[in-house]
C-alpha cells in the first residue's frame, strides 16, 4: 500500500510541477526551465521512493546493504560530473544523466522491496490507505509548510538582489548532509518509542530519546562549528571561490545545523499528536514571514538567514514545550540540556583556539593545506575528550 499510493501520489507531484512550468519561470526570469520538463516530472517519483529505503533496509536489518545503496548512488552521481566535465558535455547532458540514474536506483529500491518484505504487489486498501492518510496528512503538510520555510529565504533574496547574487545566496545556504545522523538515529528510535508510551514508560522513551540526541549533537555540533571555523576553505573546496561573497550566510547557516541535531516531533509523533506538528509549522511560517522582511530591512543580505535560524529555534521551543505539557514532564527534562550546552561550549572553545592558530598560519601557508592539518588534529583532540562518554551513552541506547 506504501508503495502504490507513494507512487502514484508523487507522479501527481511531477505533474503539477510541470504545469506550473510557466509560473516558474515567471517567478525566477528563467525562461529554460521548461527545457528540463522531464526532470520536474520524474524527479520527486525518484526522491520519494528513494527516500524509504533506509526504514525499508533498517527494518528488516539490512545496514550493510543500505551503507552499499548509498555509497554507489553517491559514487555514481559524482563520476558523471567529472565524465561530462571530461567530454566537455552540456548542463543538459548532465540532468538527463543525473536523472537516468536516480531512475535506475529508484526501481532497486522496489526491488528491494519485494526481495525482503513478503511480496511486492499493487494495493489500494481503503481501510490501510484511511489509517496512514490520518496520521501522516498533519505531517506531510508540516514537512510541506516545512520546505516553504526553508525555501522563504531565497524568495525574499530573488525579490531584492539579482539572479548572480540569488545563486551566491542559494549555495551558500545549501544544507550539508549531516542530519542524515539525526534522520538515521529517528528512523530505529520512532518504533521503539511508540511501544514505550503504549505501555505507559513515558520515562524510558524520554531518556532513549535524550541518549540519541546526545550522541547526534556530538557530531553535528562539532561539523558545525568546524565549517564556522574553516568557512572559507569549506566554500572553496565544495563551490568555489566564486561564492566567498556568501560567507556570512554560510556560517549563520552552519550554525543551524545544530538544531538539526534530533526531530524535536519526535514524542509528539510517536504519541500522535501529529496535529499539533502541523500548527508549529504554520505559525513557525508566518512569523518566518515577517521576520524575513524585517530583518532584510535590518541587516541586509543576511537578513532572511538571520530569520530562518530564528524562527526555526521558536518553533523547536515551542513543540518541546508542548511535548512537555502531552507527556507530563519538565522542560528540564525533556532534553538533555547539560549534555548539550557542555558539548556546545567544548567545541566553542576549542573551535576559536583553532581558528587564532589558522588565521596566524595562513600568512606563511595556504588557507586549505592549514585548514586539513589542523582539522585533523582538532577532530582527534575531540574523539579523545569525547570516546568514552559518547561510548557509554551508545551502550545504554543499544541496550
Amino acid at each position: 500500500v506504501y508503495y502504490t499510493l507513494n507512487t502514484v501520489l508523487s507522479l501527481i507531484a511531477g505533474g503539477v510541477l510541470v504545469a506550473g512550468i510557466p509560473v516558474m519561470e515567471q517567478i525566477f526570469s528563467n525562461p529554460y526551465i521548461k527545457s528540463f520538463w522531464y526532470f520536474l516530472a520524474l524527479y520527486p517519483w525518484t526522491r520519494i521512493i528513494m527516500s524509504s529505503v533506509e526504514n525499508l533496509l533498517i527494518v528488516y536489518k539490512k545496514t550493510g546493504l543500505l551503507i552499499l545503496y548509498r555509497v554507489s548512488n553517491s559514487v555514481v552521481l559524482l563520476a558523471i560530473i567529472f565524465l561530462i566535465q571530461l567530454f566537455k558535455g552540456t548542463f543538459m547532458m548532465y540532468m538527463f544523466f543525473y536523472l537516468s540514474v536516480e531512475i535506475i536506483f529508484t526501481i532497486f529500491t522496489y526491488i528491494l522491496a519485494k526481495t525482503n518484505a513478503t511480496a511486492l504487489k499493487v494495493s489500494l486498501d481503503r481501510a490501510t490507505i484511511k489509517t496512514i492518510l490520518k496520521f501522516s496528512i498533519p505531517i506531510g503538510i508540516a514537512s510541506m509548510i516545512g520546505t516553504i520555510n526553508i525555501e522563504l529565504d531565497k524568495f525574499v533574496i530573488t525579490s531584492f538582489f539579482t539572479t548572480e547574487e540569488l545563486a551566491i545566496y542559494t549555495i551558500a545556504s545549501k544544507e550539508l548532509p549531516v542530519t542524515i545522523i539525526a534522520s538515521s538515529l529517528t528512523a530505529v528510535l520512532l518504533p521503539q518509542m511508540v511501544r514505550f508510551l503504549q505501555i505507559g514508560k513515558t520515562k524510558e522513551a524520554v531518556d532513549l530519546w535524550k541518549c540519541a540526541t546526545t550522541i547526534s549533537f556530538a557530531i553535528i555540533c562539532f561539523i558545525s562549528i568546524a565549517c564556522v571555523v574553516f568557512a572559507p576553505e569549506v566554500i572553496s573546496i565544495l563551490y568555489s571561490d566564486k561564492y566567498l561573497d556568501g560567507i556570512t550566510v554560510f556560517r549563520i547557516y552552519s550554525v543551524a545545523l545544530m538544531l538539526k541535531c534530533t526531530y524535536y516531533g519526535m514524542m509528539l509523533n510517536a504519541s500522535g499528536k501529529t496535529k499539533f506538528i502541523l500548527y508549529s509549522s504554520i505559525g513557525t511560517l508566518v512569523l518566518n514571514i515577517v521576520l524575513n522582511y524585517v530583518l532584510f530591512f535590518i541587516f541586509g543580505f543576511i537578513g532572511p538567514a538571520l530569520a530562518t535560524l530564528l524562527a526555526a529555534i521558536i518553533m523547536q521551543l515551542v513543540q518541546l514545550a508542548y511535548t512537555c505539557k502531552v507527556c507530563n514532564i519538565k522542560m528540564a527534562d525533556v532534553f538533555p540540556w547539560k549534555n548539550t550546552g557542555l558539548l556546545l561550549m567544548l567545541n566553542i572553545i576549542s573551535g576559536c583556539a583553532i581558528y587564532a592558530i589558522h588565521c596566524s598560519l595562513i600568512r606563511r601557508i595556504n588557507g586549505i593545506i592549514s585548514a586539513l592539518v589542523l582539522g585533523i588534529i582538532w577532530t582527534a583532540i575531540i574523539v579523545a575528550i569525547l570516546y568514552k562518554p559518547l561510548m557509554k551513552q551508545w551502550r545504554i541506547l543499544n541496550s
